[in-house]
């Protein structure tokens, strides 16, 4: 997305939501932000924003970046891994619930 195409974003914005004010640092975090995404697609989930949502968009509700679906699953399942092996070191082995708690919430009484 060129300047001139997230000015006319910033400017739709501001016209569909009075109280959205655009200020200076805002306008470069746009610019910085915008300039990896496609127009279309972001003005796409603009007009699906405006829609259902009577507040202005944060960048997260409308961003759309390009990236192939490859690198996105490879970076999810590193994410998932990393996850499950932090949680699998705090707690010393990789049971999802700690042995003192089934033991408390288990519906079988033990002796």
């Amino acid at each position: 997305m060129t300047k001139t195409e997230a000015v006319k974003l910033l400017t739709l914005i501001e016209s569909v939501y009075p109280h959205f004010l655009v200020k200076d640092e805002m306008v470069l975090l746009w610019f910085q932000l915008c300039s990896e995404m496609d127009n279309e697609k972001v003005l796409e989930k603009l007009k699906a924003h405006i829609r259902k949502s009577p507040y202005p968009p944060v960048i997260a509700d409308i961003a759309v970046f390009s990236l192939e679906e490859t690198d996105t699953w490879a970076a999810l399942q590193e994410l998932v891994f990393k996850g499950h092996e932090s949680i699998k070191g705090e707690r010393g082995h990789s049971s999802p619930i700690p042995s003192h708690w089934s033991a408390e919430y288990t519906s079988r009484k033990t002796v």
